[in-house]
């Protein structure tokens, strides 16, 4: 009994004295991450000196095509051809056809003439018609069968035809006679050239020597005869020769139609043509023999004056590749 009661009397008793410390225990797991915190205030610049230039890059690759261009010449050059046919020529390579029409000369007035060189636009007119004419005073403007219009003819004349049995001598202009009558007058085109164009002559019955031009970059459009000359009843026309209207491609002894307000003519002793000859001929005729007195009628004759006795020409145009002025204009 007593032993028992010494253990009961152990229990009651309060706390004991603190122990000894322990030893440090292992670490814990990571805790989770906390979160953002707001951003500070900006730093003040740094004190440091700039960098050195870096070294070149290398090339990039090409970019992609870009848009066509349009390429206008500044300034064209404004040109008629006449066929002597009754087809409308085509304009040449290089060109751009503006109109076709009829070929128109000159007008003639109370005995005075007005004209259009043949290589300006002026020279195609898109209608043929021989009432294109009134005389204008201060109260009413009239007709008159005395002023007349000269425009050019057709001249592919067959060699085995005279000019006689080619062309009507005269027509009134009537519905029923139109078609005949337009198919003696020669067509025309106008257009927009990228070159220049110029004639040359020879004086000679071959054509001209060209070789130094082509060496200074031009080429040959097409040959001719040297024709200079137009004449209606007291006055005329004339050509520059350096303009492709003075080289015609082909020759008739009958240059013009002349019309009045009621008819038409193609054999008529008033108009004259006038064409550049041979020098050579000219110089080894005698001028005590009489003039010089060419028949041209018979086909065999043309052709004889096409071959000995004509002037010869060519046209030249300045090559595409030679071009310079030329602008860029933007589509839109």
């Amino acid at each position: 009994h007593r032993v028992r009661e010494a253990v009961v009397s152990t229990q009651s008793t309060g706390p004991g004295a603190k122990g000894e410390t322990g030893e440090r225990g292992n670490t814990g797991a990571r805790g989770i991450a906390g979160i953002k915190g707001v951003q500070g205030p900006q730093g003040l610049p740094g004190a440091g000196v700039q960098g050195a230039k870096g070294q070149k890059g290398s090339a990039g690759k090409p970019g992609i095509p870009g848009d066509a261009a349009q390429t206008i010449q500044l300034n064209p050059y404004i040109v008629a051809f006449h066929s002597q046919k009754n087809v409308a020529p085509k304009c040449f390579d290089g060109m751009t056809e503006l109109w076709t029409g009829y070929s128109f000369m000159f007008v003639d007035v109370s005995n005075t003439e007005t004209a259009q060189p043949l290589s300006e636009p002026g020279s195609c007119w898109r209608e043929f018609y021989p009432k294109q004419l009134l005389i204008c005073k201060t109260d009413k403007c009239t007709d008159s069968a005395d002023e007349y219009s000269v425009w050019l003819s057709t001249a592919d004349i067959p060699d085995d035809v005279t000019p006689h049995d080619h062309y009507p001598y005269s027509e009134r202009w009537t519905d029923e006679t139109e078609d005949r009558i337009k198919d003696y007058v020669s067509r025309c085109v106008v257009c927009v050239s990228d070159y220049r164009l110029m004639a040359v002559h020879s004086y000679r019955s071959q054509k001209p020597d060209t070789t130094h031009m082509e060496k200074n970059g031009w080429v040959e459009l097409y040959s001719g005869f040297s024709f200079i000359f137009q004449k209606a009843s007291s006055y005329g026309m004339g050509n520059q020769m350096s303009d492709h209207g003075s080289c015609m491609q082909y020759y008739s002894p009958v240059m013009t139609v002349q019309a009045t307000s009621h008819e038409v003519k193609w054999i008529n002793n008033m108009p004259k043509t006038m064409w550049i000859v041979d020098a050579e001929m000219v110089e080894q005729h005698d001028i005590y023999d009489g003039p010089v007195d060419l028949e041209v009628g018979p086909g065999a004759d043309r052709k004889r004056m096409r071959e000995n006795y004509l002037g010869r020409c060519v046209v030249m145009h300045k090559s595409a590749k030679n071009r310079r002025v030329l602008y860029y204009a933007p589509s839109g």
